[in-house]
Parts: C-alpha cells; sequence; structure tokens
C-alpha cells in the first residue's frame, strides 16, 4: 500500500509469495488500512510538530553528507509549514 500498488496487485501478491486465499488477502488489506488510518489520526499541531522535528533531522544530516541543497529545501518546507515563507515561493 505504501509503495502505491493497487488492491488486486496485493492480494495477488499475498496469494503468490503467502500462500494465502484471496479473503485472507483482503483482510489483511483491511486491518493495514485500519492502522495507518489510525497512525494519521492525530491533531493537526502533533503531525506538524513531528514533521518539523523530522526535518530538523534531514537537515542535520543534508548538512553532515554536504548535501546543501537538500537542507535549502527542507529548510524551505519548514518555513512554509509554518507560514513564515509563502509556499509560492
Amino acid at each position: 500500500m505504501s509503495s502505491a500498488k493497487t488492491s488486486s496487485y496485493i492480494c495477488r501478491y499475498a496469494r503468490e509469495e503467502w500462500g494465502v486465499t484471496d479473503s485472507q488477502a483482503h483482510r489483511y488489506l483491511a486491518k493495514a488500512r485500519e492502522i495507518i488510518r489510525a497512525d494519521y489520526t492525530i491533531e493537526r499541531p502533533d503531525f506538524l510538530s513531528s514533521r518539523l522535528a523530522l526535518l530538523d533531522k534531514i537537515i542535520d544530516a543534508s548538512i553532515n553528507t554536504k548535501q546543501h541543497s537538500n537542507a535549502v529545501g527542507a529548510l524551505k518546507l519548514q518555513a512554509q509549514l509554518t507560514r513564515l515563507l509563502d509556499s509560492n515561493y
């Protein structure tokens, strides 16, 4: 699901690789969707702060590996998320 595969692809993969029935594969998909929904059922400020913290890590890693354009991109995204910079720039 996280790699943008269709439900039919995932069910076929589960059938071929794990030997499960279509109905079992559909139950697995339903459970996976529940887990994904639960992961994103958080308040906006909590979501924003977790993303800003992740961007801090990306900035640090980018600077440490001398990938400065990635650091600039992450800084720009932080500025847009916090509305310090218009998202049109």
